[in-house]
C-alpha cells in the first residue's frame, strides 16, 4: 500500500471535475507566463442557461465546503450542521461566501488541489477569526508543491472585479504580509480538514514552521461578473445546446479576459506576476439574482423580496 506521505494530494479532494462540467461549460483558456485565465459558462439546457442546475450543484456541495467527508458521514443532518457553521446574512449581495464556495469547487475540481481547512468553522473560536484569504489550499501545481491562497469576487463590472481581486491578493505580499500570512496558516493548521491524512497534516505543519519556504505560491482567483449580452444570445433559436455554447465561447473570446488581467497587473500589481495566478471567470446575466437563488437554495426557509 502506498505510503500516505507519498500519496498524491489530489486523493484528498472531494469535488470531481466531471460533476462541475455537468453544470459548467468550458468557454476558453488563455496563458501568459505564470498567468492563466479560464472562463466557464453555466451549461445550457434547451437553448437557455440552466442556472437552476448549477445552483442545485452548489447547494449539494455546500456541506463539503463547511465539513470534512468524515464529519458528513457521522452527521445525521450534515446540511443543517453546515448551515449552522455559516453566518446567515439577509442581503446575499454582501455575503462573500457564495463566491468562496464556487472558488472551492473550482480549485478542487479543476486544479485537483485540496482545501486545507474549513474556514466556516473558524468563527466558532473567536481567537481563530482571521480576515485573510477566501480559501487555503495545498497540493501540486505545475509539478511542484504549492500553497494556494485564494480570492473570490462577484462584481457587476468585470474590470472592477479583477481590480478588487488583485488588490485583495496584494495584501499577501505587502507590508506586514509575512506575519499576517503566518498567522492565517497557524490558525489553519490548528483547524485542519479531516479530508487530509494525518501524515499530510504533519507534513504541512513542518513546512509552515520551517525557516525556509519549501513550496511555491499560487493565487487561484474566482471572478463572477455580469454580462448583459448573455440574454440576447438565448433569444435566438439554435440547433442544439452546443451551438449556443459555441456562440458564447466566441463572445467571451472577444472579451479578451487575459488582456484585462495583464493590463490590471501593470504598475501597482506587477510584482504579483512572480507568482502563479490562475483566474476562473464566470459571466452571469444577473449577479444579484444568482446569489439570492444560491442563498435560497442553501437556506430554503428564507427569501429576500
Amino acid at each position: 500500500m502506498e505510503n500516505e506521505i507519498e500519496a498524491p494530494w489530489s486523493e484528498h479532494t472531494v469535488i470531481e471535475e466531471s460533476d462541475l462540467l455537468d453544470n459548467l461549460s468550458d468557454a476558453g483558456e488563455w496563458r501568459e507566463d505564470k498567468i492563466k485565465a479560464s472562463s466557464f459558462i453555466v451549461s445550457p439546457s434547451y437553448g437557455t442557461l440552466d442556472y437552476g442546475g448549477f445552483v442545485n450543484f452548489l447547494r449539494n456541495k455546500f456541506m463539503f465546503f463547511a465539513l470534512s467527508e468524515e464529519d458528513i458521514q457521522k452527521s445525521e443532518r450534515p446540511h443543517l450542521e453546515a448551515q449552522q457553521l455559516s453566518d446567515y446574512r439577509d442581503d446575499a449581495k454582501m455575503d462573500g461566501k457564495w463566491g468562496e464556495l464556487i472558488l472551492f469547487t473550482m480549485v478542487e475540481g479543476f486544479l485537483d488541489i485540496p482545501m486545507m481547512s474549513h474556514k466556516l468553522g473558524w468563527k466558532q473560536n473567536p481567537t481563530d477569526q482571521v480576515k485573510g484569504s477566501d480559501g487555503l489550499f495545498f497540493g501540486e501545481y505545475e509539478g511542484s508543491p504549492t500553497l494556494g491562497i485564494g480570492e473570490a469576487k462577484m462584481y457587476t463590472d468585470l474590470d472592477d472585479g479583477i481590480e478588487e481581486a488583485l488588490d485583495s491578493t496584494d495584501r499577501f505580499h505587502g507590508e506586514d504580509s509575512q506575519l499576517r500570512n503566518q498567522h492565517e496558516l497557524t490558525v489553519a493548521m490548528g483547524n485542519p480538514s479531516d479530508n487530509l491524512s494525518k501524515e499530510k497534516i504533519e507534513l504541512l505543519s513542518s513546512l509552515f514552521t520551517g525557516e525556509s519556504q519549501d513550496y511555491q505560491m499560487l493565487h487561484p482567483i474566482f471572478v463572477g461578473y455580469e454580462d448583459t449580452e448573455l440574454e440576447e444570445y438565448q433569444t435566438k433559436p439554435v440547433e442544439d445546446d452546443q451551438e449556443l455554447v459555441d456562440q458564447l465561447q466566441n463572445h467571451i473570446e472577444d472579451t479578451d479576459l487575459l488582456s484585462k488581467v495583464t493590463d490590471s497587473l501593470e504598475d501597482d500589481y506587477s510584482h504579483l506576476r512572480k507568482h502563479w495566478l490562475t483566474f476562473f471567470f464566470l459571466p452571469l446575466e444577473d449577479k444579484d439574482r444568482f446569489v439570492e437563488n444560491v442563498k435560497a437554495a442553501i437556506y430554503p426557509w428564507t427569501t429576500n423580496h
